[in-house]
């Protein structure tokens, strides 16, 4: 595999975003180091000069070099640093290119907003405005899918959108499992999705960095009761700062999902 000792991504196996830059390496066949990050002290033993000068997870960094940026842009750089090496992530036609960024633009930006509001909305009614606009989103995702009339939404093969999109998956499943809010995995509302979710999660470069969502069930629980009893609302220094360097004031989806480098 390509890259080997001049890639390392610094992370936190937990994180969506983290999960990206993952998924997207793994597709490309690339070979990398993979640093964990367990919360706060993790980052304070594992800093280093680059981590000082972008200490946001994900860090990718390249020859020793950060890749500063989103999840979003850490995925592109890779396909263009390494666009000989194993399939393109992003279509090579510039309109169909600038398309594909819209709507990763979009699901990192109306989805996951919308999947923290109807998660963890301070009210029941924001809770339920979120969930309409959760809806909203997805109804709009799968006319995209229905539009695209190909298995991934890069065609025949996974790409770009199908990257970040499919990053969500193992909290989109743990979310229903802890709190029975489907998003985009009910056959029954979108079937399209839920086959692409199954193809998606069926390609070994998926299934070597998937978290477990029983893994996933067990890490949230405790932050959950937290933020229950009012103990997260205490400070960012009560609970681990797991995730892209954000506060901990929120939860779970605000820390993996919501609040974050993107």
């Amino acid at each position: 595999m390509a890259g080997g000792d001049n890639l390392k991504l610094v992370g936190m196996w937990a994180s969506p975003h983290v999960l990206r830059v993952r998924l997207a390496l793994r597709l490309k066949g690339l070979s990398y180091e993979f640093v964990e990050m367990e919360g706060d002290q993790g980052l304070k033993n594992n800093k280093g000069e680059q981590l000082l000068l972008n200490s946001k997870l994900p860090v990718l960094i390249h020859g020793g070099k950060p890749v500063r940026g989103s999840s979003l842009s850490m995925i592109q750089y890779i396909d263009e640093a390494f666009a000989g090496v194993g399939p393109s992530l992003l279509p090579d036609d510039p309109s169909e290119r600038a398309m594909a960024r819209y709507w990763a633009d979009f699901i990192n930006d109306t989805l996951v907003k919308a999947m923290h509001k109807a998660a963890w909305g301070e009210t029941d009614g924001e809770k339920a405005k979120g969930k309409n606009q959760v809806a909203s989103a997805v109804e709009t995702l799968e006319g995209a899918l229905r539009e695209c009339s190909k298995p991934f939404f890069g065609g025949n093969i996974v790409g770009y959108v199908d990257v970040v999109l499919g990053g969500l998956l193992a909290w989109v499943r743990t979310t229903n499992a802890m709190q029975s809010v489907k998003t985009f995995n009910d056959p029954a509302i979108t079937p399209l999705l839920a086959m692409w979710a199954d193809r998606f999660d069926a390609l070994k470069a998926v299934q070597v960095v998937m978290p477990d969502v029983r893994m996933l069930v067990d890490f949230a629980m405790p932050m959950m009761s937290a933020r229950r009893s009012g103990v997260w609302s205490m400070g960012p220094r009560r609970l681990p700062i797991c995730f892209c360097g954000s506060s901990a004031n929120g939860g779970v989806l605000s820390h993996l999902v919501g609040s974050s480098r993107g």
